[in-house]
């Protein structure tokens, strides 16, 4: 929905103009008017407008000054000049600004319509032009860095139907081959100076990536990326890959990244060096032993970011490397001896918390997305069906992660009633209430179901309120501004996402109903012998007589006057 605007001292001009475009659905304008350049900045400072019609000679703020302050407002308003100058110097300021019109007065009403119609239209096309696009592309470009962290810290949680491609790495400029593993590097800043402020710390982020580019870039290709706890993820292949085709045997490969892990081991010493040398700060990191496919990069990192926090002795700043921790060795079937088949399936649980973002849960759950909210819920729940003992904390801890989602939603909305009654709350945080893990996750699952419904009811009543009240304000208020701004403020809603809601809700447009209101009350009025047509149009909202009888005429057929006089014959 585009605003027009229109100003003119003239208010017979500014009505007339109002009623017209204000009838025209196909432009899908909502219509202000304005008697003069005070009041339209008044509009200016209250909402956004996408078009203004106005004239030029006007007392006190003229329309040449109105339009300084149309762009000062919103640069990209277009403004269309209707008047009665022709005189070059008016035209000659006008035309210098690239979004301006200029109409005479003298041209018939089809010309000024003409006009905003094509205004509309360049506005839509500009929405959708080429110059747009490369103008998207410009700031992606300037963006570039901000994108390649976004895509790779999702491959590092696992994000669902997020898969390493090479041409998503050539768009995003990342100097990776998706046909050789990759080698991980996590590492981070053990311990900031005290009293170091957030922009300082940023700095100082800034300066170890420096230093890190520095060393690594002479040797292998990398992009280093900051997960959410502000660790260093480094992704590193040796520069032989970028020009391979992917068909080496194992052998070469494994050959060529174990001189890559040899060198990271004695660079990586070096960076902790430098970054302690010189601006101050101890650095830790992880090194896999060993590179691993794409689609393993995600339980890798879990492992190293866990690693991380593993400490030998009272030494500050470590270098691990992920092999050189364990204390049990594989057996021949590759199993870790004494393993039992609890901590195996506690294992693959893990995987599960690890690879899964937990908030959206909550995410969805606050959206009202249904679908996508049981698709991520099924992820987590799915897995602890089958475990078999009551006692495994991984279990737990999924469980309760949702539950205490679901616990938070209740409290913040007030449902504990309404889902007591229905389900039954108890059992949301007491897994002996349940036999099975199927059992409890079944409950989490029927929980969350009724959870949507009743919000579905909870958005309907609101929306219902909203109509209820927008609906009776209009009838008490129907001599005064009823504007979808005016509106939108009583209920403190965008006008736009009103005018949605209100369709969406009743199936006709608000200005259906404004002015179904008026024609209702305007034949109310008529009815009576001592009231004239003139005061009539005022009571229900028109300022002059001339516009409530177009109206009126449009809509039954009748002047306000034959319809006056057609009752009073009609009275015994």
């Amino acid at each position: 929905m585009y605003r027009l605007l229109i100003v003119d001292n003239e208010e017979i001009i500014v009505n007339h103009l109002y009623e017209i475009f204000r009838g025209f659905d196909h432009l899908d304008l909502d219509v202000y008017k304005a008697y003069g350049g005070e009041e339209a900045i008044e509009w200016l400072n209250r909402t956004r407008i996408d078009i203004v019609l106005t004239d030029i000679d006007m007392p006190h703020i003229d329309g040449l000054q109105l339009m300084e302050e149309i762009f000062r407002s919103w640069p990209q308003c277009r403004v269309i000049f209707l008047t009665g100058h022709s005189e070059f110097r008016y035209v000659y300021k006008a035309i210098q600004y690239q979004d301006v019109s200029y109409i005479l007065k003298t041209e018939n009403i089809d010309k000024v319509i003409q006009v905003v119609e094509e205004t509309v239209s360049k506005i839509r096309q500009e929405i959708k032009t080429e110059d747009l696009i490369r103008e998207a592309k410009e700031q992606i470009n300037i963006a570039l860095n901000l994108f390649q962290e976004d895509y790779l810290l999702g491959m590092l949680k696992g994000s669902r139907g997020l898969q390493a491609s090479q041409s998503q790495f050539e768009e995003l400029s990342i100097p990776l081959n998706v046909k050789w593993p990759v080698a991980l590097v996590v590492g981070k800043i053990d311990k900031f100076p005290d009293s170091t402020g957030y922009m300082q710390k940023m700095q100082q982020i800034y300066a170890v990536r420096q230093i890190m580019h520095r060393y690594l870039a002479t040797r292998v290709n990398f992009v280093i990326v900051l997960d959410d706890s502000r660790r260093f993820v480094i992704f590193i292949q040796p520069k032989e890959s970028l020009s391979a085709t992917g068909t080496e045997n194992a052998e070469t490969i494994l050959q060529t990244f174990n001189k890559t892990v040899s060198f990271l081991k004695g660079i990586l010493e070096v960076i902790q060096s430098a970054c302690q040398e010189n601006i101050g700060l101890p650095i830790s990191f992880t090194i896999g032993s060993q590179a691993d496919g794409w689609e393993s990069v995600s339980n890798k990192y879990h492992s190293l970011h866990h690693l991380l926090n593993y400490r030998i002795g009272l030494e500050n700043t470590v270098l691990l490397i992920d092999d050189a921790v364990s204390h049990d060795e594989p057996d021949e079937a590759g199993n870790v001896q004494g393993l039992k088949e609890e901590d195996l399936e506690g294992e693959r649980l893990g995987r599960v918390l690890k690879s899964n973002d937990l908030s959206l849960i909550e995410q969805y759950l606050e959206a009202g997305q249904r679908s996508k909210y049981f698709e991520a819920l099924e992820l987590l729940l799915g897995p602890i069906r089958d475990v078999r003992t009551k006692n495994n904390a991984f279990a737990q801890e999924i469980y309760y992660t949702v539950s205490l989602y679901l616990m938070s939603y209740i409290n913040r909305w007030a449902l504990n009633e309404k889902i007591e009654a229905q389900l039954g709350q108890n059992r949301l945080m007491r897994i002996d209430f349940f036999d099975s893990w199927s059992e409890a996750s079944l409950y989490l699952t029927e929980l969350s179901s009724v959870l949507f419904d009743m919000q579905k009811v909870e958005q309907k009543k609101r929306a219902d309120h909203i109509i209820d009240f927008l609906q009776e304000f209009i009838r008490n208020h129907l001599d005064e501004d009823l504007s979808l701004v005016r509106l939108a403020e009583q209920v403190y809603l965008n006008p736009s996402y009103l005018s949605r809601i209100y369709k969406q809700e009743t199936g006709n447009n608000l200005t259906e109903f404004i002015d179904s209101t008026r024609l209702m009350q305007a034949k109310r009025l008529l009815h009576s012998e001592n009231l004239r047509v003139g005061e009539v149009a005022r009571r229900v909202g028109y300022e002059t007589a001339s516009s409530f009888t177009r109206f009126f005429k449009k809509a039954t057929g009748c002047s306000p006057q034959e319809y006056k006089e057609k009752h009073m014959i009609q009275k015994p």
